[in-house]
């Protein structure tokens, strides 16, 4: 609980009468890797602080292929902007990848306490912009850059990443197949020492 309580008060100055508010309402998990913490099509009722762990957002197509999203790893908060705003059912999934710490954060309470100037607010409008903009960025990257230039990024945006997902989560993250980074992951990794 320290952990996320000090990652709020970096983030957005966290003062001890708002922390107090909403103290008692979250809840601190240990979960087994490949728990689901949020289905498709399900209401948001939280959003998930990683304390210790790793988890995917991931599609699922009518065929039934998984398609990365993103990978949220420690002192990061996991859950679904559209779900939050527009209230309606969630869009992807949230796994972990390997045993995880997760504090659950009710969002009916954190909305509760987030009137205009609180802490609360600063800190929901701050992970709406870091949301946004890594959304923005991926997006570029899908559009603009080669698999090559989308894995390098990856290698620099998730340091040690690389190593905790499995290479088949990283394939469909940069949109190619597992065959095609098993064959140029380790080319593409000497090119960048270069």
């Amino acid at each position: 609980m320290e952990q996320m309580r000090q990652a709020f008060d970096r983030q957005v100055g966290m003062p001890d009468d708002e922390w107090l508010q909403l103290e008692p309402l979250v809840n601190v998990r240990e979960v087994p890797a490949k728990y689901t913490l949020q289905k498709i099509g399900s209401v948001a009722t939280h959003h998930y602080f990683v304390v210790k762990g790793l988890v995917r957002f991931y599609y699922i197509t009518p065929e039934g292929k998984e398609l990365n999203k993103g990978f949220y790893g420690e002192d990061y908060i996991a859950g679904s902007l559209s779900a939050m705003i527009m209230e309606e059912p969630n869009r992807f999934a949230i796994e972990t990848l390997e045993p995880s710490i997760v504090i659950d954060l009710p969002l009916k309470q954190i909305h509760a306490v987030s009137g205009p100037g609180t802490a609360w607010e600063r800190l929901v409008n701050h992970c709406c912009q870091l949301m946004l903009v890594r959304n923005e960025r991926r997006e570029a990257e899908l559009l603009t850059l080669t698999a090559k230039q989308r894995f390098l990024q990856f290698v620099r945006n998730f340091p040690g990443y690389l190593e905790r997902i499995p290479q088949y989560h990283i394939a469909s993250y940069l949109g190619i197949t597992p065959v095609a980074l098993s064959k140029y992951k380790k080319q593409w990794l000497a090119d960048k020492e270069n």
